[in-house]
């Protein structure tokens, strides 16, 4: 074996593999030299056999260590356990852990450009739509004017004269007169029908912006309380019809940040509310009476009691004589 090649478990195992059988050849050596020899050498022979025999076996168990060494899996360490990548000119090492957060944050931006883009293209398609619509809107108007200045016209004709002068004439005029009034007619029906479908569509488009508002506050309030429901909105709007808002008013609040704020005003009055009410149950409770201090005892009592105790410690005829003209007195 080369000695500059790095050792590894296969070429370890066969380097134990191949001393044992080494060694058992070298004991098949001996044996035939024993031979010739006296039979008291003969437990020399012995012990060479098991000598080679444990060899043997010794490489063989290391031969199965390395194979079960094969299957299990690079630690965490281990230069298995990485990725060389090349990022931008430079080559880099990344676990496992990392290759999957960053390809996690690369899928979430790109889902985010995709539906950034696609409302974008949206937007400009009703861009676009709205243009078109004011164009023509602006060319039926300018339509409209003009019939209406060809209209004025016909306003100094006398048409009782001109039928008796000119009949021929006044056939033709007034048929042209009838004429231009009907297609005033027709473009003022084409302007109301298209006023009518922008405010329609502009209701529509206002209805569905407040209901994607409404879901978004839906949720988020249902992260800010947990179980938010018809009770809570009940405080919500309580507290807002005390302030002064209509129900309609209320009713049109989509913004998830009003309604937040809504929330919590509502329940910081709650807590100012059940905080009074505590204050007035402590104030209505009645006040106890204060304990009189007990009354002095008289001076002489005082010397009494404290003669008495005197007597009680000395026994002495003198005190006890004292003490007994004091209660005399």
């Amino acid at each position: 074996m080369d000695e500059d090649q790095p050792l590894n478990t296969d070429s370890f195992a066969e380097m134990l593999s191949g001393g044992g059988d080494n060694e058992q050849t070298e004991q098949s050596d001996s044996q035939n030299a024993d031979d010739a020899q006296e039979a008291g050498d003969g437990t020399d022979q012995t012990d060479g056999n098991d000598a080679g025999d444990d060899a043997q076996d010794g490489g063989d168990d290391n031969v199965e260590a390395g194979e079960e060494g094969q299957d299990e899996q690079p630690k965490t360490d281990s230069p298995a356990a990485f990725l060389e990548l090349e990022i931008n000119g430079e080559k880099v090492k990344l676990s496992a852990d990392e290759a999957k957060n960053g390809y996690l944050r690369q899928q979430d931006y790109t889902q985010k450009a995709q539906r950034l883009a696609q409302e974008r293209q949206e937007w400009n398609q009703h861009v676009a739509r709205q243009a078109a619509e004011v164009q023509q809107f602006s060319q039926e108007i300018g339509q409209l004017n003009n019939i209406d200045a060809a209209l004025r016209e016909y306003q100094a004709v006398d048409w009782a004269a001109l039928r008796e002068d000119d009949p021929v004439s006044y056939a033709a005029h007034m048929a042209d007169f009838q004429a231009t009034k009907a297609q005033r007619g027709e473009v003022e029906r084409g302007i109301i029908q298209k006023q009518q479908s922008l405010t329609a569509a502009q209701q529509q488009a206002q209805q569905e912006t407040i209901a994607r508002q409404a879901q978004e506050a839906q949720a988020h309030m249902a992260t800010l309380v947990p179980g938010f429901g018809k009770e809570h909105i009940a405080q919500m709007n309580e507290l807002g019809y005390k302030s002064g808002f209509t129900q309609a008013e209320l009713k049109g609040v989509t913004d998830k940040r009003m309604l937040e704020v809504l929330w919590k005003a509502s329940q910081f009055d709650k807590q100012q509310n059940t905080t009074q009410k505590a204050i007035k149950a402590v104030s209505a409770l009645p006040t106890k009476a204060a304990k009189a201090a007990p009354a002095a005892k008289p001076a002489a009592q005082l010397h009494i009691e404290k003669q008495t105790r005197r007597l009680d410690q000395t026994g002495s005829v003198k005190d006890f004589a004292a003490a007994l003209g004091m209660i005399k007195r």
